[in-house]
């Protein structure tokens, strides 16, 4: 990346510059501090001449061997809150300016270990401290000369980055993380290690995306067709995620851990007229079903049954947009998937809501005629895909305990033990008939029922062998 596209990073938000400007126009005493012994004389030299030059425009020169290391010296040791803030601030205006960004980037790049002074002199203060010292880390990481994915992965760590960065009641601030987040992700050689802290930051991109999915526009806190801040930090979230699934293996666990959220994507696209947006969902989603991509046939049932793709996609290849690429890739993932829809049976479909753990009342669950057809493949593989569905009694704390999901697992269960009476055995070492009799007190009268039959089920053939 060039020292011109490195300038430019983070301008448009005006959140950010109104942070940079309020700290410029707040006045440091300098010398006070000096003879106070807050700060070194040299120190506070240094400091005042990186405002004359940086803030105040008086033509004086500065020098990057100079000045850097006496700003990493006072983020060290000086403890006063208004200097840490403006002497990051002062760091910022270096990486920021075209005449010393060139310069300063070079001592960065001859003197490495100042990059990591510079990150454990950082990330401390309030909110606008850690956007601040984030963005000089960041603006200094992507440098090619400079990456370092020991220092991003404890970036991706820190307790006060990732706290800013997951608030969305404080989506200023949010955003210039994401925005953060997103300039790494653009450097492949940082995806995998970003990708180690996903737990700290897909579900926040993910939230942004389904907040704007709210069916009450009263309490939409991302608004979805306007052009605001609330669109900016959409794009940004899915432009993150769709870096990081140009990593194969990224691509598949990012839809194995996340499926329902990856489904809404395609939600999304219905959803919003922002054709960026729209071509960001659909090319993710593309990256995902590669053939290259472990999982991507199962992905791909996932989004024909649970996604309910085919009508979505056909709704929208009659919109007029005006992107070629977003048309183009739109009718590549339609053909895609009317290829798959071809070949699918109502066994792939069973297969693909268990492994979802989504379970709804769909065909397979309530036809005679497919459980006559397919209840052996239950004791397959020592009971694999019968053991999957007495899991799904056993997980209250996730998606799969929803009560549709739990009536859907409980009749399903009532097929194989009525079928294979020889699943008792398994289901009692899985002790499955506690869980079903411990569903006989769920408030909901559905799942009760369906609790009741299991149990009729499985006690009327133990006590018939």
């Amino acid at each position: 990346m060039t020292v011109q596209e490195h300038s430019k990073l983070l301008l448009d938000s005006t959140h950010f510059s109104d942070i940079r400007s309020a700290v410029r126009s707040r006045s440091v005493a300098w010398d006070a501090l000096a003879r106070s012994a807050e700060i070194s004389g040299p120190d506070a030299a240094v400091a005042k001449k990186l405002e004359s030059a940086l803030i105040k425009h008086t033509g004086v020169q500065i020098s990057a061997s100079e000045c850097v290391p006496s700003a990493i010296h006072l983020l060290e040791t000086a403890h006063n809150v208004d200097v840490q803030k403006a002497v990051h601030n002062l760091v910022a205006e270096l990486l920021s300016s075209e005449e010393y960004a060139d310069t300063t980037i070079e001592y960065f790049s001859k003197n490495p270990k100042a990059v990591v002074d510079l990150f454990n002199a950082s990330l401390t203060g309030d909110d606008q401290t850690v956007l601040l010292s984030g963005f000089n880390i960041v603006s200094l990481l992507i440098q090619p000369e400079l990456r370092n994915t020991d220092l991003v992965s404890k970036l991706l760590q820190h307790p006060r980055f990732n706290a800013v960065l997951q608030n969305l009641d404080h989506m200023d601030t949010s955003y210039v993380c994401i925005r953060l987040l997103q300039e790494m992700c653009s450097v492949k050689e940082y995806r995998r290690v970003v990708w180690t802290a996903q737990a700290s930051f897909v579900p926040t991109l993910f939230s942004v995306v389904n907040r704007a999915l709210d069916s009450n526009a009263a309490n939409r806190a991302v608004p979805t067709n306007s052009n605001n801040l609330g669109i900016q930090i959409q794009y940004y979230s899915l432009l993150t995620l769709w870096l990081l699934t140009f990593d194969h293996e990224i691509a598949s666990e990012l839809a194995s851990k996340y499926l329902s959220d990856f489904l809404n994507l395609l939600k999304l696209v219905k959803v919003t007229i922002k054709e960026k947006l729209s071509r960001l969902c659909i090319a993710t989603i593309l990256n995902c079903v590669s053939p290259h991509v472990k999982g991507h046939k199962a992905l791909i049932r996932q989004l024909l049954l649970l996604g309910n793709a085919l009508p979505i996609l056909q709704s929208l290849s009659e919109r007029k947009y005006s992107d070629d690429e977003l048309r183009q890739d739109l009718a590549t993932l339609k053909e895609l998937l009317e290829q798959t829809y071809q070949e699918l049976t109502s066994f792939d479909e069973y297969e693909a809501e268990l492994d979802s753990k989504l379970l709804v009342w769909s065909p397979p669950h309530v036809d005679n005629g497919f459980w006559a057809e397919n209840v052996d493949k239950f004791k397959e593989q020592d009971w694999k895909l019968f053991k999957k569905l007495v899991a799904i009694l056993a997980s209250p704390n996730n998606e799969a305990s929803a009560k549709t999901t739990i009536q859907v697992a409980l009749s399903d269960i009532t097929h194989v033990v009525e079928l294979l009476p020889e699943s008792v055995d398994v289901l009692a070492k899985l002790n499955g008939k506690v869980l079903i009799m411990e569903l006989l007190n769920h408030p909901d009268s559905k799942v009760k029922y369906e609790a009741l039959k299991a149990t009729q089920a499985f006690v009327a053939h133990t006590f018939s062998r």
